[in-house]
């Protein structure tokens, strides 16, 4: 026969049940925070290394069109329309991490994010977003940036110096 528990063991078992509640509360709460910083971290570490590839690619269009047009493997590319990502190639050597390459006729939607190409319909380097929270964009459908290879001059004036800019206006913000 079992004999009774006394009312102090019932108040020593409730109060480990809150105990183990209120640790469980404080465990997610902190796991929450863990998980937003982490999610913060990575739409700025995608921010930082799209950043950092674009300015690799205007070094190396600058370079092409202003120092290295004699050569005629950069002359077919150093011209407005043309691949920015064979200009940096040719210049540094380098090639852009998650490139597809030159793509005829490419769907966004169908493009896995984190991935560069060039759709040679358009004449534009474009790049699927990981990371949406925060960026703004004109464009319909899965976010992106579209780099135009542009004429430096507001009509050409400059003769053969060119600049790599989006070809819509995009902000990329502070996450919410």
């Amino acid at each position: 026969m079992h004999k009774p528990k006394a009312p102090l063991y019932h108040k020593r078992w409730t109060l480990r049940l809150f105990e183990w509640g209120v640790l469980t509360c404080v465990i997610l709460v902190l796991m929450g925070a863990f998980l937003r910083k982490v999610r913060y971290l990575q739409a700025e570490a995608e921010r930082l290394t799209v950043q950092g590839s674009i300015d690799n690619m205007r070094a190396a269009v600058l370079l092409a069109s202003v120092l290295h047009a004699d050569s005629e493997n950069i002359r077919s590319e150093a011209r407005p329309g043309g691949n920015p990502v064979r200009l940096l190639q040719a210049e540094t050597g380098l090639e852009l991490d998650g490139y597809l390459g030159e793509l005829d006729s490419a769907d966004s939607a169908e493009v896995a994010a984190g991935k560069w190409y060039f759709d040679r319909k358009q004449a534009v380097l474009v790049y699927r977003l990981r990371s949406v929270e925060g960026f703004e964009s004109p464009l319909s459908g899965p976010a992106r940036i579209r780099l135009c290879l542009n004429n430096a001059g507001a009509n050409g004036t400059m003769g053969t110096s060119l600049i790599l800019e989006p070809c819509e206006a995009f902000t990329w913000g502070p996450l919410n």
